[in-house]
């Protein structure tokens, strides 16, 4: 009797021990593994990054010409490799930067409209390039006046997405729809005295937020007259609710 109980309890010892450990194994992989990231995601920030070089020369067919030159080489959905971009290049930002990129779905785009010419317009003149070069080869900063005849990078992206969007009615055409706007440093915008109360920090908020100031005046947050007299004394009732008590706070 004594043998078996003198068995039992190093059995359990035994168990909470490799129990413990296990979980200190655990706990010790845990905190070395990286935090998981969108491949897709990643691949985009860095490629968004690149400055590519400048496409001085440019093949002028007629856009007919140009997809039925595209259909004969036999690209289509299948040729796309990246399928998704953001469009945050270095080009845009050089003067300002107001808003978050936009995320472009490629592959997304090129099975809607079924035909690459409609943006890959032209080609470069090198017949040895690729077929469908990135939009920043040909359209870089604006005002080139070795090449006055190009749009810049930003207005070609709006030019060619916002046409298409009115166009096939799908898509939107304001800033919002596409970009949500960067929010500036604070520390440089709210100017406080030192230990200063809540209306003072109130009133320097409103400063700037003056609209989300009158919107905030018709919330429930702000009309709410503390709780109805039908509802004191009844936090803890299982039964309360429209069908038994009044939940009116106004």
């Amino acid at each position: 009797m004594i043998r078996k109980n003198i068995f039992t309890t190093v059995s359990v010892i035994l168990k909470g021990f490799l129990f413990l450990t296990g979980l200190v194994i655990l706990t010790a992989q845990l905190c070395e593994a990286k935090t998981w990231t969108a491949p897709d995601q990643e691949k985009a920030k860095e490629k968004a990054k690149e400055v590519v070089p400048f496409i001085k020369e440019y093949k002028d067919d007629h856009q007919i010409v140009r997809k039925i030159r595209l259909m004969d080489a036999g690209i289509s959905l299948k040729d796309v490799t990246d399928v998704y971009f953001l469009l945050d290049s270095p080009i845009i930002k050089k003067k300002e930067n107001h808003y978050e990129p936009v995320r472009f779905a490629h592959k997304r785009h090129a099975a809607l409209t079924k035909d690459c010419s409609k943006c890959h317009h032209y080609r470069p003149k090198d017949e040895t390039a690729l077929e469908t070069t990135r939009c920043s080869a040909c359209h870089q900063d604006s005002f080139n006046s070795d090449h006055p005849e190009r749009i810049g990078l930003k207005a070609a992206y709006h030019q060619q997405c916002m046409e298409c969007h009115k166009t096939e009615a799908k898509g939107p055409v304001d800033c919002k729809g596409c970009h949500l706007q960067n929010v500036p440093d604070h520390k440089e915008l709210v100017k406080l005295p030192k230990n200063a109360d809540p209306f003072q920090v109130t009133a320097e908020c409103l400063r700037c937020h003056d609209t989300q100031a009158e919107d905030m005046l018709t919330t429930a947050h702000w009309l709410w007259k503390g709780p109805s007299p039908y509802t004191t004394g009844h936090r803890k009732d299982i039964m309360h609710g429209k069908g038994s008590t009044a939940l009116n706070n106004y």
